[in-house]
């Protein structure tokens, strides 16, 4: 991965109004990070008003989006369960649901269809427009023919960044890294030397319907020989009713793939993004063979 959420606009152009963050959030540095933290990011778009899925609806969601460049050769049937539990009573489990994950072999990227929902998701991201939204775009024209979803219920982006330092042999390493307000007690004078890990949640409300939940703290990272690494998991979402439409869904995806961008770059130091960003390119430098991915 070469990079953080990096949203993209029309080549050396301005952010476009309709895509800006939320809530009037500055808008975000879009240098490429050389050293990326980024280790999952997620899009996920439920609906209401879709029947039952065809019974091959995995195989036609396979082929749909091979034919757009996504090709995804793993298959297999997945269910939600509800868990019914009544006192006295032995508890029982109902299928509420029945659908599909596809994925590709190494299991990087992975996309799950249900009747309600469908979610994207890869562990290989470089910037928005290679990574996320084709593949978005593609899954959404899929749904759209195969579950023919009337209302949308709710848009959700996530990223999880794992920020590493093997030499961090305390939580006092991330201090400069991190900004000192999300840090809470390890800036404590007499408690921060004794914290050895720290989890903590911030909900954000843009709106009515719009927000973010921000998840975040540092942590023993067994991957790294035990050192402290940092957790920063970022959960922007839109639950503001709407008609099932590819490109505006897109849009408002790549909204809150901005607004994640600024509160990603809200909570690190500026010193530390830019030794995260190194010799990383902007947008507008930046090209890579998938460029012409799944347009």
């Amino acid at each position: 991965m070469s990079n953080f959420m990096s949203s993209d606009d029309e080549v050396l152009g301005e952010e476009r109004e309709e895509t800006r963050p939320l809530a009037g959030l500055p808008g975000a540095d879009r240098t490429l990070l050389a050293q990326a933290p980024l280790e999952l990011a997620i899009a996920e778009v439920r609906f209401a008003g879709a029947p039952s899925l065809p019974d091959d609806a995995g195989l036609q969601m396979r082929e749909r989006l091979g034919a757009a460049g996504l090709h995804l050769a793993h298959l297999e049937p997945r269910q939600t369960q509800r868990v019914n539990l009544t006192p006295g009573v032995a508890a029982t489990i109902d299928v509420v649901s029945k659908g599909w994950l596809l994925a590709n072999p190494d299991g990087t990227i992975q996309v799950t269809l249900f009747p309600e929902a469908a979610v994207l998701q890869t562990a290989t991201y470089h910037r928005w427009s290679v990574s996320m939204r084709p593949s978005l775009e593609a899954v959404l024209e899929s749904v759209d023919e195969l579950a023919t979803p009337r209302v949308v219920i709710r848009i959700g982006l996530r990223y999880v960044n794992r920020f590493v330092d093997p030499a961090a042999a305390a939580v006092a390493a991330w201090k400069g890294r991190i900004d000192e307000r999300f840090l809470g007690p390890i800036c404590h004078s007499h408690l921060g030397d004794l914290v050895k890990g720290s989890q903590q949640q911030v909900d954000l409300a843009f709106s009515d319907n719009q927000g973010a939940i921000l998840r975040h703290g540092p942590f023993i990272d067994e991957r790294s020989a035990r050192s402290v690494s940092y957790l920063l998991d970022i959960d922007c979402y839109d639950s503001t009713p709407s008609s099932f439409n590819v490109a505006e869904l897109a849009d408002r995806a790549e909204v809150l793939n901005r607004t994640a961008a600024s509160l990603f770059q809200s909570v690190i130091t500026e010193d530390y993004r830019h030794q995260l960003q190194s010799d990383g390119q902007t947008d507008e430098e930046a090209t890579t063979a998938s460029e012409g991915a799944l347009r």
